[in-house]
């Protein structure tokens, strides 16, 4: 049963997907990257299919050719290895430069097809197989076979991995951002597994000791997972706006800050307990009870502000500039050197105040004090200076 789901179930969720991508002129309409998705996805339900056992079986049965399944479902991955770097050129260039390139992924996959049924046809494969790495691996042809395979699939798996990656971090919007990490992560399963069938095939011809055995989870994981978050990262900016996904996204941001301003808040109180509306809730309380999390993340921005005025007697301007001085060697700049020197000139004005008691000493006078230029800005700033505050400490 558990072998059936893990052949079937990832190739349905494909299917019914691809199916209404299709319906809604997916395939014909929008972007080329869009479009190359849906080609990728059609191709990968496509051959998932094919090598699932009894289409395996019905194929060889119906050529005459046992394990022509193999070659069959592999070719169509070529096809989504294909798809993959024309959907990763287009989100990184223009469309002159695109269709060049396109052309040369279009040669390659041609290249490694003929050579894929070249090895395959003079490998000798008698007994169909579905578990063709067990009964074939240690056979001549077979590992050239594999290697050409790998030569065009390796490539658009790790670019999809390394940019998917990189373009979910620069994404603005929360949906594009998970999905494009989704479909890194999956693109990664996939680089993992065939780097794992490489070896294994290579270990089998040339006895050397690599532990197939052991890691025999990766034969029958890494391929559903791939597909299954390749699919979730598409399906997310999709059907994310209709689950409510993006106010969830917010509030957790919001709630992440909140907790993350806790150790800052906290020590200005201490400085300065007048800045609190509240006493200082318990940590379980504040992790589990944020009630009006809006009002509250306002307020925290508000007294650490106002804990901030309180403290500027404490403030040397002279602590400010060796602060900034110092960052700015490390090779700081913006507001990362920003946040470097504001955390400094707290960390200092705080030891300053608890030496001082209630009396601050006479001061220079302060330096500007750096912040954003409004409520979001200014949340994510002092977040910032919390956590730099903390290697301080």
């Amino acid at each position: 049963m558990i072998e059936w789901l893990r052949f079937v179930v990832p190739a349905l969720l494909v299917w019914a997907f691809v199916s209404v991508r299709m319906a809604e002129g997916q395939h014909r309409a929008g972007s080329p990257a869009r479009r190359a998705v849906v080609l990728a996805l059609f191709c990968l339900a496509l051959s998932m299919t094919v090598l699932t056992p009894d289409p395996y079986a019905a194929l060889a049965e119906l050529t005459g050719v046992p394990n022509i399944a193999r070659l069959v479902g592999h070719s169509l991955m070529l096809v989504v290895a294909w798809a993959v770097h024309v959907f990763v050129l287009h989100l990184k260039r223009p469309d002159d430069l695109v269709w060049a390139r396109t052309h040369r992924y279009t040669s390659g996959a041609l290249l490694a097809f003929a050579g894929m049924a070249l090895a395959f046809a003079l490998s000798d494969l008698p007994v169909d197989d579905p578990r063709f790495a067990g009964r074939y691996s240690g056979e001549p042809w077979v590992l050239e076979y594999w290697l050409i395979f790998l030569c065009y699939m390796l490539p658009a798996f790790w670019s999809l991995a390394r940019n998917g990656w990189r373009l979910g971090g620069e994404a603005a919007n929360p949906l594009m951002r998970l999905g494009m990490r989704l479909i890194a992560a999956g693109a990664a399963c996939a680089f993992a597994y065939h780097v794992h069938k490489a070896l294994v095939f290579v270990s089998d011809r040339f006895r050397f000791g690599y532990p197939k055995d052991g890691l025999s989870a990766l034969d029958k994981y890494l391929t559903p997972a791939a597909a299954l978050l390749v699919l979730a990262g598409v399906m997310v900016p999709i059907v994310g706006p209709r689950l409510r996904l993006p106010e969830l996204f917010d509030w957790l941001h919001r709630y992440r800050v909140y907790q993350t301003l806790r150790p800052l808040w906290t020590a200005l109180y201490r400085a300065s307990p007048h800045i609190a509306l509240e006493p200082p809730a318990s940590r379980l309380a504040e992790l589990l009870l944020p009630g009006d999390l809006e009002l509250r993340l306002y307020r925290r921005v508000i007294e650490i502000r106002d804990g901030r005025l309180a403290l500027q007697p404490f403030v040397d301007d002279r602590v400010a500039e060796a602060a900034r001085d110092r960052a700015r060697d490390s090779g700081l700049t913006g507001r990362a050197l920003d946040v470097a020197t504001e955390a400094a000139v707290l960390a200092a004005a705080l030891a300053a105040a608890a030496a001082a008691g209630e009396e601050p000493p006479r001061a220079h006078q302060p330096a500007e004090v750096p912040g954003g230029v409004d409520l979001t800005s200014d949340m994510a700033f002092l977040a910032d200076v919390a956590k730099a505050l903390r290697r301080h400490g």
